[in-house]
């Protein structure tokens, strides 16, 4: 048997109390006068629902860790260009001071090989430059450390521009003027992550020599 029990509220507020009275059945087990509170709804999630929610934080966790995986190989091909460009940078400014300090009358262009004397480690030495096995090599006779190189060259040509602004493949030649410039170009390997496409330098050569 239900009864309804109203509790007085301020106004516009009530409260309403559902109480079941104990079956005579049950009464034997429980205190006199006991009663129990009714609730009509189960609260909690199905397991369907619990299925769903793993399956979308696994999602979004995957979806995380791809990110963050492809912004470290970014970076990690970011630092790779910038260190290569650092490289070549100090190469191209030794080959600066090579050449501006060169005796125009000892260059030699042989098989892909251009030597000269130059100023180099506080001495005039013989420096050597050519591509060995996709590097870019300088070799001095007066280093310690003897040779740097520079790799990711997949080709290199050295051309002599003389006087005359012809330019050669081989030097010295009976047929042309003193030299007075190199140009140097170079092939970058085609890789990712790497530099491509092609370098050129012009260097220019003292004019104070006799041939």
């Amino acid at each position: 048997m239900m009864y309804k029990v109203a509790r007085h509220e301020p106004p516009g507020f009530a409260t309403w109390v559902h109480l079941r009275r104990l079956s005579p059945d049950t009464q034997n087990t429980c205190p006199s006068g006991a009663a129990t509170l009714s609730r009509d709804d189960e609260s909690g999630f199905s397991l369907i629902e619990v299925i769903v929610s793993l399956a979308i934080v696994s999602l979004v966790s995957l979806a995380g860790f791809t990110l963050i995986d492809t912004l470290a190989g970014l970076q990690s091909r970011i630092d790779a260009r910038y260190d290569a460009i650092q490289e070549l940078q100090l190469m191209l400014s030794d080959l600066s001071e090579d050449f501006a300090q060169a005796e125009p009358a000892s260059l030699t262009l042989a098989s892909g090989t251009l030597q000269m004397r130059t100023q180099v480690c506080n001495a005039t030495g013989t420096v050597s430059l050519s591509v060995v096995e996709r590097s870019f090599r300088r070799t001095s006779d007066k280093c310690k450390s003897g040779t740097s190189s520079y790799s990711e060259i997949e080709t290199a040509r050295f051309t002599v521009i003389d006087a005359a602004r012809a330019e050669w493949d081989t030097w010295p030649t009976d047929e042309a003027l003193h030299a007075r410039a190199v140009r140097i170009e170079m092939r970058m390997l085609d890789r990712p992550g790497a530099l491509t496409g092609s370098i050129e330098g012009l260097f220019d050569l003292p004019d104070t020599f006799t041939k």
